[in-house]
């Protein structure tokens, strides 16, 4: 059976098809998976609404220092809506107990990658998510693999703090402008908020659109009679972004299997622009091989493998 993903990003046009059946459902009676990417275990959640023929949103957790993924899962798949979410969650295993480093970042582009085997996730709307050093964490794979985010929704971290990026490196690093959702709590002594308010004053001089939501609070607060506690702002006034119209921008590009022997990929627009098709059968791969170059519109047709996948984008020429 012959699957199909049409996107694109700023002068990049991504295709994807891929030939045969998902992996077996790796979910249990109460939707929930545990499952490796090689790279690191994680844990997830799929709602009952979920159909194979139908993309479904992905929401990638990452908790913070002292956190467990398995125990961080629920907050992003709260109890009294997970049922009818209209995403799946994973949260991010391989550092449980202890803060997240600088090269962990294989551990969330494997999950992506292997999540992506068992269900068939909208490549649009990726949504990559943390608190605390999972927030850093998030900002630092989030602006070096741009092209696989929707956005970015974080909670009380900084963008540059404990990233390892500045405004200057995070805008040569990001494809795009990416989505940026920031929830901070003003008396967080951890990332202090005038400091995390100058950063993202900072992307959003840089072109990011910024969305920063600020709650009265401190780096974590369990529930109390004063407060409602730090993982309720974040199911109040972060998850509901899963349900927000962002995405990565797109056009209307066509990939068909009409031949049973081969696959047509058709590039209509915008006419006349030279563009180089390049081919990968990995979507996050770091490298992409050209197959093809031409004025648009035009036509690239390949045969068709049993049990493959093979994704396209599409670079065009300034």
């Amino acid at each position: 059976m012959m699957k199909a993903n049409l996107w694109l990003l700023p002068l990049c046009i991504y295709a994807s098809t891929a030939i045969g059946d998902f992996l077996p459902d790796p979910r249990d009676g109460n939707g929930i998976f545990h499952l490796n990417s090689g790279e690191s275990p994680y844990v997830g959640y799929a709602p009952p609404t979920y159909q194979e023929s139908q993309p479904i949103s992905l929401l990638v957790w990452l908790h913070g220092c002292g956190g467990y993924a398995e125990d961080d899962l629920w907050s992003v798949a709260p109890a009294p809506t997970r049922e009818s979410q209209s995403y799946i969650a994973i949260s991010i295993g391989g550092r449980d107990g202890v803060c997240w480093a600088s090269g962990d970042t294989p551990k969330v582009i494997a999950a992506i990658r292997d999540v992506a085997r068992y269900f068939n996730i909208n490549r649009l709307r990726i949504f990559l998510s943390g608190y605390s050093s999972g927030g850093d964490l998030a900002y630092r794979v989030g602006f070096r693999n741009a092209s696989l985010f929707a956005g970015l929704l974080v909670e009380n971290s900084d963008p540059f703090t404990g990233s390892g990026m500045t405004a200057a490196t995070a805008t040569a690093s990001a494809s795009w402008k990416i989505n940026i959702i920031h929830l901070a709590h003003t008396s967080d002594s951890t990332y202090h908020i005038a400091t995390t308010r100058a950063n993202l004053n900072a992307l959003s001089a840089n072109g990011f659109p910024v969305t920063m939501i600020e709650r009265a609070g401190h780096h974590y607060d369990a529930p109390s009679a004063e407060t409602p506690g730090t993982v309720y702002d974040l199911i109040q006034y972060l998850l509901p972004y899963m349900d927000s119209a962002l995405e990565i921008p797109s056009i209307n590009v066509s990939v068909t299997s009409a031949d049973p022997q081969n696959m047509t990929v058709s590039i209509s627009e915008p006419v006349g622009a030279l563009c180089t098709l390049l081919a990968s059968e990995d979507f996050a791969a770091p490298n992409w091989i050209p197959v093809a170059t031409n004025r648009v519109p035009f036509i690239f047709q390949e045969p068709i493998l049993a049990n493959s996948s093979r994704f396209f984008r599409a670079v065009l020429a300034p």
